[in-house]
């Protein structure tokens, strides 16, 4: 009654669409610079399926609801979307907060929320380069009004588990010191990560746009066809359109650089250990499917791990193997299908 007409709401509402202009939000390394191309040249976008608005429609809400808690406690928040003057060919950002700590250093906050899968990288160690980026130029455009304001926090929710994972920066007008990245437990771990004049490269990034822009013309794709940025890109049908007969047209007789033979030489020597390892990973399957048969069990414990079988829709049994601390870290309970 309900369930399957919200997204169909959503489809049928106004999307923004804002006319392309440099900005901090869009600055980041990993953002397709064709797609800012497209947008810049003004071509039709493609409207989002409604699941997809609906995911982004809630980022704000999240916000609301971090910055409410964080009132309850003794940090200050304070100049909420303050406007601020970026570099150029940026104009104005408008920042999520500032919070005076316990030392009474002002610091900047910015707040994103995402997906659980994406929070599980950044956690283990990957490192979340657009919104860094975003809240460097921040810091930069900030140090202008308050030379004192010189370190930062990007504060990322979960969206799925309401779990917080915090990067505290340092920046000194040029580059950005990644101190530690902390998780809603209390874990920290240290960083020491320079990130090199991500506010000048962004400025940079800026400006072939605006020269690919000029000369009507594209940068080559930075990604595959199926890729997740291909996939969320409003132009991304309009991008890969006839790139049947572009493919037809690349050359044929290139003599690769001599390192690629290296390269190639140790390729084919994994796949052949991957093929080994594949047939000694099934093997063990079956041995341990067949313990569990031979037991009479459809579900045992070995140890610290849990062995399930399961049938799937076409009756083969399928093992799963968990471990009960990987539940306790908000793995699936089901474990991996083996």
């Amino acid at each position: 009654m309900l369930a399957d007409i919200i997204h169909k709401i959503a489809e049928m509402g106004p999307e923004e669409d804002h006319a392309y202009y440099p900005r901090p939000s869009i600055a980041g390394p990993d953002r397709c610079i064709r797609q800012m191309v497209y947008w810049g040249l003004n071509f039709t976008r493609e409207p989002l399926p409604g699941r997809t608005l609906v995911i982004f429609s809630d980022s704000s809400f999240h916000e609301d609801l971090t910055l409410d808690w964080l009132r309850k406690s003794a940090y200050q928040i304070h100049s909420e979307q303050l406007e601020i003057d970026c570099r150029p060919p940026m104009k104005k950002g408008h920042i999520d907060s500032l919070f005076t700590g316990l030392d009474s250093i002002d610091r900047l906050l910015e707040h994103k929320a995402i997906n659980h899968f994406t929070f599980q990288k950044y956690w283990n160690g990957e490192v979340p380069i657009d919104y860094i980026t975003q809240t460097c130029i921040y810091l930069d455009g900030l140090q202008t009004l308050n030379p004192d304001i010189k370190e930062g926090v990007l504060l990322i929710k979960n969206k799925n588990t309401a779990a917080y994972l915090e990067f505290l920066m340092a920046f000194d007008g040029t580059d950005c010191l990644l101190i530690n990245r902390t998780n809603s437990q209390g874990e920290t771990k240290k960083m020491d990560t320079i990130i090199e004049n991500p506010a000048g490269k962004a400025c940079f990034k800026f400006n072939a746009v605006d020269e690919y822009i000029k000369i009507k013309t594209l940068p080559k794709r930075p990604y595959d066809i199926d890729d997740w940025h291909c996939s969320y890109c409003g132009w991304g049908k309009t991008c890969w359109e006839g790139y049947d007969k572009e493919f037809l047209e690349l050359k044929t007789d290139v003599l690769l650089p001599s390192e690629v033979a290296d390269m190639v030489r140790y390729y084919k020597e994994l796949g052949a250990q991957q093929k080994d390892m594949k047939g000694e990973y099934e093997g063990l399957r079956d041995k341990i499917r067949n313990v569990m048969k031979d037991s009479g069990a459809r579900e045992g414990r070995a140890g610290e791990y849990i062995c399930r079988l399961k049938l799937d829709k076409a009756g083969r049994e399928r093992l799963y193997i968990s471990n009960p601390k990987e539940v306790e870290n908000g793995l699936s309970a089901e474990g991996n299908e083996n």
